[in-house]
């Protein structure tokens, strides 16, 4: 219910209170005014809409490259795991694509300025290709750096998604003609209805629309972050995190072992039946 109610903020208290105001000075000085609020609706509708559509768009990629990156990075720890290296090896890669992981969503989550230790623990990979390439195929080694290029491809998508913003000026030009909306629409609904109407019917239809447009503008800026996970919207990162679980081998037997192995348990029942008796 929290991440539900993050989107009524500082912005809508101020909004309520800008709305407070101005409806009281309209009426306490008799403020009439004639506004087209054609153009501030121009204003207000297409950079909104700009901007929310950027957004969406933003956390559809990054959920794209999250996916790329995970299973990119599962295909190279089973390729390494089908591989004849030692299981010494097989264990070292397997902590290094998770700390490669955990790096990944620690920087994403805490929006350090630094991603040094995100593209040295992607490097890792690199490294231990180089080192233990004497007993890997020439194939194989190719195979592996495609997936390298698609782990790299994703991490660098994201973390430039991290640090840039998307544009400020249409979010700026947004709040701005909300604001006015605020402080001028008391007025411009009196010049309508006249002051014979009472204080909260202004008051409630200025802070209703105002309301309405705020939390708009506040639903975008929380779309700006995909990774943010204070919001409804924000991607569960730990749904990426790399969990090596590989399944039980089951071996299947012949059938004639299979009808040998029913022999001796019927025998052993019986004797065990038997001692009993």
């Amino acid at each position: 219910m929290k991440k539900y109610l993050s989107i009524f903020n500082v912005q809508t208290l101020l909004i309520v209170l800008i709305c407070l105001l101005s409806c009281y000075i309209s009426l306490r000085f008799r403020l009439s005014l004639f506004i087209d609020f054609l153009i501030i609706g121009i204003i207000i509708a297409f950079p909104l809409t700009f901007s929310l559509r950027v957004a969406f768009r933003r956390r559809e990629r990054a959920l794209q490259y999250l996916s790329l990156f995970k299973a990119s990075l599962q295909s190279v720890v089973y390729a390494f795991g089908n591989s004849k290296l030692d299981e010494n090896k097989k264990t070292e890669i397997k902590s290094i694509a998770g700390n490669v992981t955990d790096e990944l969503i620690e920087y994403l989550l805490r929006n350090k300025h630094d991603a040094t230790a995100v593209q040295k623990a992607s490097h890792a990979i690199y490294t231990f290709v180089q080192v233990n390439r004497e007993n890997m195929k020439s194939t194989f080694s190719v195979k592996i750096l495609l997936f390298l290029f698609r782990i790299n491809e994703s991490i660098e998508f994201l973390l430039a998604t991290r640090r840039h913003n998307i544009p400020w000026g249409p979010k700026a030009i947004v709040l701005f003609a909300i604001y006015v909306f605020a402080v001028f629409y008391p007025a411009s609904l009196l010049h309508r209805t006249g002051f014979t109407v009472p204080f909260w019917y202004v008051f409630a239809m200025t802070s209703a629309k105002s309301l309405f447009l705020i939390s708009f503008y506040n639903i975008q800026k929380m779309l700006e972050d995909p990774f943010n996970q204070n919001s409804p919207d924000g991607i569960r990162l730990n749904d990426f995190q790399f969990v090596y679980q590989p399944e039980p081998i089951v071996v299947v037997m012949p059938k004639e072992k299979n009808k040998e192995k029913e022999k001796e348990q019927s025998k052993e029942i019986e004797q065990s039946e038997e001692e009993e008796e």
